[in-house]
């Protein structure tokens, strides 16, 4: 697949960053990883900024403050990354959201671009276009938010099975590696340069 973009503007969608697990695998708060020698939240929003205006932070209240967050919090907390969808559209006055966990380093511009792209250029039955099989690296329409909202009432917090009734597109990345996520110990590089937990920003 080619995909490509060679325009500077920032593009009409809301941004968000989901930081609001307990990253119990990894046994250390994922978004405090470093990579490039930042912590991978600020790399990630960094990232965010530079294509869509202020991107935002879903994260418990309180946390990523020494890094100059002020996240908007879960209005569910515990129900998973579903509920930092919810918190993030019905924030967002915008019909499409570019919503990705923070936890995926490899993720590029150019990919981000395509997906918002692609979702712009959408029919109105499709409600989100998500990246391979991930969810949490994909734009979503505001009008998705009832079914969010009805499969969170119902305790149901698998997102892959909103997937069906919100006519999702899947589009495959020509790298792999920009679905790879640090998740466990055994996910981080070997390079010492990254993947250390910097508590002191």
């Amino acid at each position: 697949m080619n995909y490509s973009s060679q325009s500077d503007r920032q593009l009409p969608v809301g941004a968000y960053l989901l930081a609001g697990g307990a990253s119990r695998r990894m046994g250390i708060d994922k978004a405090l990883l470093l990579f490039d020698g930042h912590p991978l939240l600020v790399q990630t929003h960094k990232l965010l900024a530079s294509i869509v205006p202020d991107p935002q932070l879903v994260a418990p209240v309180g946390r990523y403050e020494q890094l100059g967050f002020s996240p908007l919090v879960d209005r569910r907390p515990g129900c998973g990354p579903m509920a930092g969808i919810e918190t993030a559209l019905i924030h967002s006055g915008l019909e499409w959201n570019l919503i990705l966990a923070c936890d995926l380093p490899y993720i590029t511009r150019d990919w981000l671009i395509h997906l918002v792209e692609t979702a712009l250029a959408a029919p109105p039955r499709v409600a989100c276009v998500s990246t391979g099989d991930n969810p949490l690296l994909a734009v979503w329409r505001k009008s998705a938010l009832p079914t969010v909202q009805r499969a969170l009432d119902s305790s149901n917090f698998r997102l892959r099975d909103l997937m069906k009734p919100l006519d999702a597109l899947n589009l495959i990345p020509p790298d792999p590696k920009i679905l790879a996520n640090w998740n466990r110990p055994e996910d981080l590089p070997e390079n010492p340069s990254e993947g250390k937990a910097n508590f002191d920003c």
